[in-house]
């Protein structure tokens, strides 16, 4: 028995490293259950690695037809799923439809929250989004909860469904370690929870928008919920005074930016962001403080305005802020 126990060992280490998603023995004539000891058995669960033991007087061969036949149902169910999602996400012309679909009963009525994910360049080509999309849902699996995952123009979209809204939808880092490095995400943008799946166009939009912050802020991970004055943006109707605030404040430094070469908006942004230090906005821009200075100095020429006015600065600061949104909003329509 110690042999076949040391063989079994081996064989099930090999399937390990061969990335086998587990092992069913036939138990009784060949194999009996003593020889999957305790030791066999902690290694087991430390790899992650299901062992299921099966009387012999059963058939593989039935359980094997019954199993891919619900696999089969359960993948098309899954392929359905992720087609309705698809729909109302991108506001199609059969939103409506999808919507009706999804709320007939046949799929779980529950919370959910999306996370948009931007991978690396090499990671979202088409000819590596299949071995992508596997390495997640080995990842995703370890969950144990509903979820849905695939590439949503060019990003990684990320649906995750739980009971209740006020259940916990982060991942946990140790499970994203378990990716391989290229395909780990650079930056991730998260919605708000939602209950109904009439809240998937927006809760789309939200995540895109989280996502575009944490670009802009340097954040590998940004909530719709912690993205400040933008979230207010989202909810104005009228655009107009913020486009007029935009063009009358910010405008006229990019054309001249643009027409001279220079740098002048970035360098105010900095500046204002930096609570007005010449000294905090050089080292920002990995620029000399007297470059910033004359900067500043043909800023204050060039617009008129006193940026040490608490008033001033708190207007070009919403106009930053401003054309922040619309870039975002180019992408999220």
């Amino acid at each position: 028995m110690n042999d076949h126990a040391s063989w079994l060992k081996n064989f099930i280490e090999r399937l390990v490293h061969c990335r086998a998603s587990g092992l069913i023995l036939n138990v009784g004539k060949y194999i009996s259950e003593q020889e999957m000891t305790d030791d066999l058995l902690a290694y087991c669960a430390e790899k992650d690695f299901p062992v299921f033991a099966m009387p012999w007087r059963i058939r593989f061969a039935d359980i094997m037809q019954d199993y891919c036949k619900r696999l089969l149902l359960a993948q098309q169910k899954e392929l359905n799923f992720e087609t309705l999602v698809r729909g109302i996400i991108t506001s199609s012309r059969q939103r409506e439809d999808y919507l009706q679909a999804l709320t007939s009963g046949i799929y779980p009525h529950t919370a959910f929250q999306l996370k948009l994910f931007e991978l690396s360049h090499d990671s979202v080509s088409e000819e590596k989004q299949v071995q992508t999309l596997e390495a997640w849902k080995r990842m995703l699996n370890h969950l144990r909860v509903q979820y849905l995952v695939f590439f949503q123009q060019g990003k990684l979209l990320l649906v995750l469904f739980r009971k209740n809204p006020d259940d916990d939808f982060s991942i946990p880092a140790e499970l994203m370690e378990k990716l391989p490095k290229p395909l780990r995400p650079v930056a991730c943008g998260e919605s708000m929870v939602h209950t109904q799946y009439a809240g998937l166009t927006e809760s789309y939009q939200q995540a895109e928008a989280a996502l575009e912050v944490a670009r802009l802020t340097e954040n590998t991970v940004m909530a719709f919920d912690d993205i400040g004055v933008y979230s207010l943006f989202f909810a104005l109707k009228n655009m107009k005074p913020l486009r007029k605030m935009y063009d009358e404040l910010l405008l006229p430094i990019l054309r001249y930016d643009e027409e001279h070469n220079s740098q002048l908006a970035p360098t105010l942004r900095y500046y204002l962001f930096h609570m007005n230090s010449i000294q905090e906005t050089a080292r920002a821009m990995y620029a000399h403080r007297n470059t910033v200075s004359y900067r500043i100095n043909k800023l204050k020429e060039l617009t008129g305005e006193d940026f040490d006015d608490a008033v001033v600065a708190f207007n070009y600061m919403l106009a930053y802020y401003a054309g922040d949104y619309f870039r975002m909003k180019e992408i999220t329509d």
